[in-house]
């Protein structure tokens, strides 16, 4: 293997990844893609690989836009709190 790849197994199947020298997180990613596909064959009977694959990445995909809610509603909340800050300082200058 050339430097700047790294070898992962999802689901039984070998792939040569590339890495840009951040081995350990392309392992991380791909172990977190196996036990999630994994999760879905020992949970449901279903025979195929791909659709696996795809219950796998729509799972994973929705826990990215829960994510991304949950981040959202943060800065927001934040971003409120910077306003009342930010209006306490002002009425503090105008006294």
């Amino acid at each position: 293997m050339t430097p700047g790849q790294v070898r992962v197994n999802i689901f039984g199947t070998d792939y040569t990844l590339i890495s840009d020298n951040n081995d350990n997180y392309v392992r991380e990613v791909a172990r977190y893609i196996d036990d999630k596909m994994r999760e879905i064959d020992k949970n449901q009977a279903i025979n195929s690989a791909t659709k696996i694959a795809v219950l796998a990445a729509l799972n994973i995909a929705d826990e990215l836009f829960q994510e991304r809610q949950y981040r959202k509603k943060l800065v927001d909340q934040l971003n409120e709190e910077a306003k009342k800050v930010n209006q306490n300082i002002l009425e503090l200058f105008e006294e």
